[in-house]
């Protein structure tokens, strides 16, 4: 048993090792469900470059609100929107502005997205783990991949080489969590699409240091393995 504990954690630090540290994606940071108007000036007066607009139901007059901004939004229903919402949706041609749309209706309703249509549909809850990746294809461009969901880096690496001989678009995201979970994330920031790694800016007790986002940049750690100390 100790072999095998032994060999993975060597397996696992050489696939560190070879992870890219240039060119890494910038994260976006969630704007809350909030009236409209909040929403936007939060927008407007962010040093962010990228943003996660959570909202809950469709409103198109919201919709063409936020598109008036010509900002990097992607929009986040936590499964919010009807069928009828997201026919709509992937029926405009202006829904292609924003970066992508998460998570849609609830998990395992998504047969009424269409993947070629104006909407890039992003799978989080849909998407668990690699085995989801094959029957989700005709519906989603993209996935989610989070380190709590999948249960490590490990999962990971092996959902993001299947997800690119799929060719999806990947992101890699998070709870809200201390800068364990973001510092270990932000290493795989240079493989994937888009990165929505803000967990921990949304929480006052976090508890050790390491690779860290700011103003939406990724600093990675110069400390060894997944470059994180406690404080």
């Amino acid at each position: 048993m100790r072999i095998g504990i032994f060999s993975e954690s060597w397996r696992t630090k050489v696939l560190l090792n070879k992870l890219p540290s240039e060119n890494l994606v910038e994260s976006s940071i969630t704007i809350s469900v909030a009236k409209i108007e909040d929403q936007i000036k939060k927008i407007k007066n962010s040093n962010w470059d990228k943003f996660k607009v959570k909202c809950k139901g469709l409103n198109k007059n919201n919709v063409e609100k936020l598109l008036e901004l010509n900002k990097n939004i992607a929009l986040d229903s936590n499964a919010s929107f009807t069928d009828e919402d997201c026919i709509w949706l992937q029926e405009n041609p202006e829904i292609q502005k924003f970066t992508y749309l998460e998570q849609p209706r609830p998990v395992d309703h998504f047969q009424i997205l269409r993947k070629n249509n104006f909407a890039n549909w992003m799978a989080d809850e849909d998407c668990q783990n690699s085995d989801s990746l094959t029957e989700l294809l005709l519906y989603y461009k993209s996935i989610n991949i989070k380190l709590m969901k999948c249960c490590g880096l490990t999962p990971a690496l092996e959902m993001i080489k299947k997800a690119k001989e799929l060719n999806y678009k990947i992101m890699i995201g998070c709870m809200t969590e201390s800068t364990v979970g973001i510092s270990a994330a932000c290493l795989l920031t240079g493989l994937v699409d888009y990165a929505d790694l803000d967990g921990a800016t949304l929480i006052s007790n976090d508890y050790a240091d390491g690779s860290f986002v700011e103003n939406g940049k990724i600093f990675l750690s110069e400390k060894p393995g997944l470059g994180i100390k406690l404080k």
